[in-house]
Order: C-alpha cells, then structure tokens, then sequence
C-alpha cells in the first residue's frame, strides 16, 4: 500500500464512477482499476463492488475510507509543516535575556512577535551579559537580548535596539527628594551599589569610567548582579545603586530615580540583539527582522 492508492481510493470513493476519478486523479483508467485490485489483493478483501452499471463502497471500503483521508489530511500537514519551516512561520526559537530587558523591551517584542507568528514556539532563558553570549556562542541559544557595551572579543552579530545610560537610585524621603538629576562628583563619597565586575563586567567598566572621569575612586559598599536586587538594597537604606535608566519601570515610593550628570559622553549602555554570525535559522531571521522594524534606530555594532 502506499500514498497514491490511498488517493486513488478516496477518489473513487468520491466519485463512484472508474472514468471520473481517473480524471481526476490526472491518470489513465486501465492503470487506475489494477492499482486498486492490487489494494483490494493486499487488504484480502474487496473495498468496492462493481458492475456494468455501477461502483459502490463494500463495508470494508467504507470501513477504510475514513482513515484513508484521514492519513492523506496528515501527510499535507507535514507537507505544510515542512514549508512554514523554511519560510520561518514556524519553528522554535530559543531566546535569553538580560533582568533589565523585562522592563519594557522584551515584553514589547515578545507581545508582537507572538501575535505575527503564532505557530513559533518560544523558549526564554534570563541570565547575564557575559553568560548569554557564552551560551550563543555554544549554539545553547539562537538569539539574546544583552546589555552594550560588549567588552572584549565578541562572537556574534549586534544590533543595538535601544539606548540607556545609568542613573542613581536613592532612598527617599531623603535629601534627594526635590531633585531630578545629581553630578557625578557628589557622589564622590557615597556608598555606591554596582554590578560586579565578574559577572557583569561592562556595565562595572562603565560606572569606574565615569567616576575616573570626574576624579574620584568610587567607594563600593555593595555588589549584585539583578537591578531589582540592588533597588531593594537601597531601600534597606544601604547606599546608592547606578542602574540602567529603564529600570525606572520599577514601581515603588520609598525610591527615586535620578539622572547623572556630568559624565554624559562616558554613560553609554544600552540593550542590543546578539545572534551568532553565520548558519541563523529563517526563524531567527524572522525574530531579527521583526526587532528592527520595532527599534528602527538600530545601530549594527559587529
């Protein structure tokens, strides 16, 4: 038995007449009637009673019609399947991401990519910068949302989707509280909350600039990796966290988040899109072309 009996059975069964569903079936009579006494021979029994006048369903075609259809109805859909596969409009896409992409980047993509492409399977992995880009790399991952400046030797592809710098959070009530903004160079003395450098190398790279820059060792009291983690450290009246502008997001009163001067040219971070350079799949092609028609400002950095 194979594929083509099985449509020429459905066929036959449809149109009860040998001539009709050659016609159909593009094929002529002859070759029709002997493939499907083959079938009948295979079975050992007949699926179609025949006369000079007319073809009926014996109860064993009746019997198989249905699952007949009903495997020629999957092969189509793995037919379909295959081809939504190499167009990209289906498939899985493993995607990580950095804490600080929750707040307001990831949902947005997520909420939209999942609307245009519903049959893509998405899989999401938090961690940190240095970490996502090992595990891109590893082919762990197909694309991740990660934090820029990137340091050092980078394996991936780029595409910068929005633009941050960091900004100070303090406890309030507090002597903050009718300001908007504080210069670097008072918080020359602060008990200052920062990434550690192991873990999140770029963003602890950025924050020693900008205090080089104003002429100042910073004296950290504190390390964590999250900003949600490093919020709650200064609401336990620690000291001051510098954390990425979007985290603002955070909702809380006991907080205030303000801007940084004075350091404008070195207090540059943002979120990027990092995939691997070569052999993507169609559906991270798919996840990249969807991100940059959200983010046109997009800046390729490698």
């Amino acid at each position: 038995m194979n594929l083509q009996q099985l449509r020429q059975l459905v066929a036959l069964a449809d149109t009860l007449n040998f001539r009709r569903a050659a016609e159909k079936l593009n094929m002529a009579q002859p070759p029709l009637s002997i493939s499907l006494a083959k079938l009948e021979a295979e079975f050992g029994v007949r699926l179609f009673a025949r006369d000079r006048r007319k073809v009926t369903l014996t109860a064993a075609g009746a019997a198989a019609l249905p699952h007949a259809a009903q495997a020629l109805f999957h092969i189509e859909q793995v037919k379909a399947a295959v081809r939504e596969s190499l167009l990209g409009s289906t498939g899985r896409l493993r995607i990580g991401f950095v804490g600080s992409a929750t707040y307001s980047l990831l949902p947005k993509l997520l909420s939209g990519f999942r609307l245009e492409y519903p049959s893509i399977d998405l899989s999401l992995e938090e961690s940190y910068t240095t970490a996502l880009l090992q595990k891109l790399s590893d082919r762990e991952i197909d694309a991740a949302l990660v934090r820029t400046p990137v340091l050092g030797d980078l394996d991936a592809e780029l595409h910068v989707l929005e633009h941050d710098s960091l900004v100070a959070v303090v406890k309030s009530p507090g002597p903050y509280d009718d300001r908007s903004s504080i210069d670097i160079s008072e918080l020359r003395d602060a008990p200052l909350i920062t990434h550690p450098e192991s873990a999140v190398p770029n963003m602890r790279a950025v924050m020693m600039l900008m205090c080089h820059e104003a002429g100042f060792q910073p004296n950290v009291v504190q390390e964590a990796i999250q900003a949600q983690t490093m919020i709650s450290l200064v609401q336990s009246g620690i000291g001051v966290a510098l954390v990425a502008g979007v985290t603002r997001h955070y909702s809380a009163t006991d907080i205030k988040f303000l801007k940084i001067k004075g350091s404008e040219h070195s207090n540059r971070i943002g979120l990027a899109l990092a995939l691997p350079r070569d052999q993507r799949s169609r559906v991270t092609e798919k996840f990249l072309d969807f991100a940059l028609r959200q983010a046109p400002c997009d800046s390729r950095l490698a």
